[in-house]
């Protein structure tokens, strides 16, 4: 008998042919089967599909409930990973799993644990006084600060107590939560205006079942998620019902445990792949990594707000007052000659002191000083034009004296010995900054997936115009240049609260009036000096500086790079309220069937 030889090569499947006439690389039916594409002998073989798989992890499977919902599914065949979104409302929590092929793994990447039931272990009573009240647990796993509380064993009045049948809409929130030797004290922001809890007190007693809730974060809600995609380990998705979200795989899985029954951590890190990680305060039981919140994931990120704040020198050292005339000049009544009439030699050692004018102008050693005798046709001469240059030796701020060594003397300089004549004097300084621009500054946040905020709002300008001189035959004020020569970008970093806290980088930009051009001046990272330092506002009332912080020294002109012209007019992101559709378009998330915009 003849062997039947035939192939699939044509791939194509044929059903107006009856079977026995079926061409050679056609087939007839197909169940279950594809046709293998290789560089191996082995193209255009048919084969059976491989079948499903039970994946079982009795550490992760015990935590979740028979009536937990599968929402969403991506492949992500590059790392041979499965990723599952799951609403378990029965247990009251989201997970989004990962499932590796290659090692026969399950692993949750995000744990969404949004309400469970505590128990007090301590009774208590608040003293009238106190303005806070708390419960005590022995455990403070899953509890964080902003969850709202449930509960009918909180009791007000210390004689009769009552029952206060507190629900989450009252607005009972934990604010923080303190360690103690007993156990953990968890503290409450009572808003519950109608009891007038402060003035009676909060009291409690052991045992008593307590009901937490917080703000989701991922918010399946049991909807089907209708547009998924993955682009280098980042998920993105959107079910049409809330903001469209996006995860980095690799950070939230570090911030995960492998329990399924821990809400996860936010984990960020720098660009060497350094957990950022603040100091633990006990008190408020703000520790970073921090726990996830929806803020964290939505693909619409925060822009700041708030223009930086700007202080200015005319002084490379900021010395002087930002441009007052008083510290621009200062007056002397002296005489240059010897007792024979002749002018000082150069290397001359001579104390002078101050008159008019600045008496207490701020030189220090080592400064040239420029000294201009009185032109009786200006108020003020004009410095650029000198008689003297003199290098200051000796001088305390606060006193008129000052030892001087002449450097150079103009020949001509007249006068007699014991007649004292008027000299201007000011500092011998380099070339201002920007001295005929009108430059503004402002600064934007880079987020750890590389991602840019907006802009902020720009500052003023930051111009210290010179002495005011009108020259009629020009017809303009020659005085209109720019003297600074040193300026502080400062209060760039807003309260740690509102920052987010997956910021790493903030560039200081800067653009002039007459261009569209924007500049990086300055790349601040996570931790740095100019990241730490303190703010421009100081309260008096605490005698330390505000909460803001971010201070840069700019001393000269020099910029790093010109913004990409994509990012020039950016003023703000739009990312819809909701969307149904979305799809990868030429490196770009692209959003369908959206919902933007608010009824004002």
């Amino acid at each position: 008998m003849s062997e039947l030889k035939h192939g699939f090569g044509a791939a194509k499947m044929n059903k107006d042919a009856d079977e026995r006439t079926v061409p050679n690389g056609e087939y007839r039916d197909a169940l279950n089967v594809q046709i293998v594409t290789s560089d191996g002998s082995n193209v255009g073989t048919l084969q059976t599909l491989l079948g499903n798989k039970d994946i079982v992890n009795s550490q992760i499977t015990a935590s979740i409930s028979s009536n937990a919902k599968c929402v969403g599914s991506i492949a992500d065949e590059q790392n041979n990973n499965l990723y599952y979104f799951i609403s378990d409302k029965d247990n009251f929590t989201d997970y989004i799993f990962q499932y590796n092929s290659n090692t026969n793994t399950l692993s949750p990447v995000v744990v969404d644990k949004y309400q469970f039931d505590i128990t007090t272990n301590t009774s208590y009573v608040s003293s009238s006084s106190n303005i806070i009240s708390y419960f005590q647990v022995s455990d403070v796993t899953n509890i964080r600060p902003g969850m709202t509380v449930q509960s009918s064993g909180f009791m007000t009045g210390s004689n009769t107590p009552t029952s206060l049948n507190a629900v989450h809409e009252d607005g009972l929130t934990i604010i923080k939560i303190k360690q103690t030797t007993a156990g953990w004290k968890v503290y409450m922001d009572e808003t519950i205006t109608s009891l007038n809890l402060w003035d009676s007190g909060v009291t409690s007693s052991a045992g008593m079942s307590i009901n937490l809730k917080a703000k989701r974060a991922l918010n399946f809600e049991g909807n089907q998620i209708t547009g998924i995609n993955i682009i280098d380990g980042v998920i993105y998705w959107t079910d049409g019902t809330s903001e469209p979200k996006k995860i980095i795989v690799d950070n939230l899985l570090n911030g995960t445990d492998i329990s399924g029954e821990i809400h996860s951590k936010f984990n960020v890190y720098d660009k060497y792949g350094v957990l950022l990680q603040d100091n633990y305060n006990a008190i408020d039981f703000r520790d970073q990594p921090e726990n996830l919140k929806e803020e964290h994931i939505t693909v619409i990120k925060k822009s700041p707000l708030h223009s930086p704040t700007i202080l200015m020198s005319n002084t490379s050292d900021f010395r002087f007052n930002a441009g007052t005339s008083s510290n621009f000049y200062s007056q002397v009544n002296e005489f240059f000659v010897d007792e024979g009439d002749d002018i000082l030699e150069v290397g001359s050692i001579k104390i002078i002191e101050f008159s008019g004018g600045n008496i207490n102008p701020d030189f220090k050693i080592g400064d040239i000083m420029l000294l201009r005798k009185e032109n009786s046709f200006e108020t003020v001469p004009d410095l650029d034009n000198y008689d003297i240059i003199a290098e200051v030796l000796e001088y305390t701020l606060g006193v008129t004296n000052i030892k001087l060594k002449i450097v150079f003397i103009k020949n001509e300089l007249g006068g007699s010995f014991g007649s004292n004549e008027i000299f201007y004097t000011t500092l011998q300084q380099e070339k201002p900054l920007y001295e005929f621009k009108l430059p503004r500054f402002a600064y934007r946040y880079k987020y750890q997936d590389n991602q840019y905020s907006p802009y902020s709002p720009f500052s003023e300008p930051a111009f210290l115009p010179s002495k005011f001189l009108y020259n009629p035959k020009e017809g303009y004020n020659l005085g209109m240049v720019n003297t600074l020569r040193s300026l502080y970008i400062m209060d760039f970093l807003p309260d740690e609260d509102t920052l987010p806290k997956d910021v790493v980088e903030i560039d200081i930009v800067y653009k002039e009036s007459n261009s569209n051009n924007v500049y990086v001046v300055e790349t601040i990272g996570y931790g740095e000096d100019e990241w730490i330092a303190d703010g421009s506002v100081i309260n008096t009332n605490a005698g330390n500086y505000a909460r803001t912080k971010g201070a840069l020294l700019i001393t000269s002109e020099m910029v790093k790079a010109a913004v990409a012209s994509n990012q020039l007019l950016r003023p703000w992101d739009n990312v819809p309220r909701a969307a149904k559709a979305q799809d990868i378009v030429g490196n770009r998330i692209v959003y369908a069937n959206y919902l933007q915009n608010y009824n004002l």
